[in-house]
């Protein structure tokens, strides 16, 4: 029998706002939410003083690298980057060796990741081998219990293939999440097309890459009447599109990276390529463009889209290195860090539903101004329940913290800062663009079916690592 865990003096959040108070969980379960809840024989006792409990994060977008590339990222430890990250689970993209695009497979994956203490997931690839060219069996993964199809590290080029990969999965109630990139544009690029690859002399991608093919899913997503998700859109156009369509009431949805709202195509004069990433860093027009458009809730989840590579893959000139940087273990801190920009440089506030407003509002003080309790819910939001929602991840997100929730939640400290060091990677890989960076906020605890698996931004024992 696992211990119970008492959490004291806590804000709560959740997806009906925020409120103070006390939980007190058990047999995996939240038993009791109440004000000065008094310790029990032998409970685990978490006083955090004002720290932030929210429901455990999900990620709809992470590269775990198996099979075939164990050298880059495991399941193991790219489980242990998600827990000190605040992640529950993790949905696992498919671009590996071999794909991720029949029932042996997946089956065989679900195997190694069953006795892991994170829930991973795996998204199947939307046509085989992820040739653009056939479909993949989406009915026959869609009965074992996949979600989410995409051929993500490319975009599915042809018109018809694409057309008709909707076609299958509205029917069968599954998401098609594309990569948004054409082709001809892409081939051959190294950094985002602009004042800097123009200075650099480096090839450049051009944000009409991405654009052209948000466009055509689009329309290919108003004839088919199916719903669609784009992955990682990078462009002020990009998000436009997106407002657009979901205000004319088409089932569009889309993903922005912790990433892209924080890092800007200037960090590629160095010529490091932990900064070479795809799609790639845009201008910081781009940036305050995505932010409005997370704001205005054009986007409906934050994907880290952590990418792990072996040393060798990114240790060599920017212009071959492999595209791709690290993003689980330190995403909230980005996004909170580059909230408080926008707090201070932009001064926007993103829109809410009233009664988070209003409990938001209870709550203003000094250390927890409105304006950052605001954008705080709207990154809990992306990136836990909305997430959970769209891969159908079936733990505890649900987003609310109650009595008989399942005891998924992280304990977040909105005050702290951290400089991350590379000793202090948990994942295989070291490709991290924050390395020596200070952020703000920290991961304090993390709690995932009652258990405890992070603890003062330590990993424990009782999560069987492994």
């Amino acid at each position: 029998m696992n211990r119970s865990i008492l959490i004291l003096n806590a804000i709560i959040a959740d997806r009906n706002g925020f409120r103070l108070g006390d939980l007190r969980i058990g047999e995996g379960l939240i038993q009791e939410v109440g004000d000065r809840l008094t310790p029990g024989n032998g409970d685990i006792v978490l006083d955090v003083r004002g720290g932030v409990v929210a429901p455990a994060f999900v990620d709809p977008h992470t590269h775990l690298r198996l099979p075939g590339d164990g050298e880059s990222e495991t399941f193991e430890s790219g489980s242990r980057a998600g827990a000190l990250g605040g992640y529950a689970s993790l949905l696992a993209m498919p671009n590996t060796t071999p794909v991720v695009d029949n029932l042996s497979i997946l089956s065989h994956l679900r195997e190694m990741v069953k006795d892991l203490p994170l829930r991973i997931a795996f998204a199947a690839s939307t046509t085989k081998a992820r040739q653009g060219e056939v479909l993949s069996p989406i009915g026959e993964l869609a009965s074992a219990g996949v979600r989410v199809f995409t051929d993500d590290g490319s975009g599915v080029q042809s018109n018809l293939v694409m057309r008709r990969a909707l076609e299958v999965a509205s029917r069968l109630g599954v998401v098609v999440a594309q990569h948004a990139e054409t082709s001809e544009f892409f081939d051959g690029g190294v950094i985002n097309e602009g004042l800097v690859s123009a200075e650099l002399g480096l090839p450049g991608i051009p944000g009409i890459s991405e654009e052209l093919m948000v466009a055509r899913d689009i329309e290919l997503a108003t004839n088919t009447k199916a719903p669609i998700h784009f992955l990682h859109l990078s462009t002020a156009r990009s998000a436009e599109l997106v407002r657009s369509a979901r205000a004319n009431g088409l089932a569009v949805t889309a993903e922005v990276t912790p990433h892209h709202l924080f890092l800007d195509d200037g960090a590629t004069r160095s010529f490091d390529s932990r900064f070479k990433v795809n799609p790639p860093l845009r201008d910081r027009a781009s940036i305050e463009a995505l932010w409005r458009a997370v704001g205005d809730g054009v986007f409906e989840v934050i994907g880290t889209d952590h990418a792990p590579h072996a040393t060798w893959k990114k240790d060599a000139p920017i212009e071959i290195a492999a595209f791709g940087m690290l993003g689980l273990q330190n995403s909230f801190q980005v996004l909170l860090t580059g909230a408080q920009g926008v707090i201070a440089d932009l001064g926007i506030i993103p829109k809410l539903p009233s009664q988070v407003i209003k409990s938001a509002q209870l709550l203003d003080n000094d250390p927890h101004p409105f304006e950052l309790l605001a954008w705080l819910w709207r990154i809990i939001s992306m990136i836990s329940w909305q997430s959970a929602s769209l891969i159908g991840d079936t733990g505890g997100s649900s987003g609310i913290l109650d009595v008989g929730a399942i005891a998924d939640l992280v304990v977040l400290d909105i005050e702290a800062t951290r400089t991350m060091a590379i000793e202090a990677l948990a994942s295989k890989a070291k490709n991290s663009p924050y390395l020596g960076m200070t952020l703000n906020g920290a991961v304090r605890h993390l709690i995932v079916g009652g258990k405890a698996l992070v603890i003062d931004e330590k990993l424990q024992e009782e999560g069987n690592w492994r």
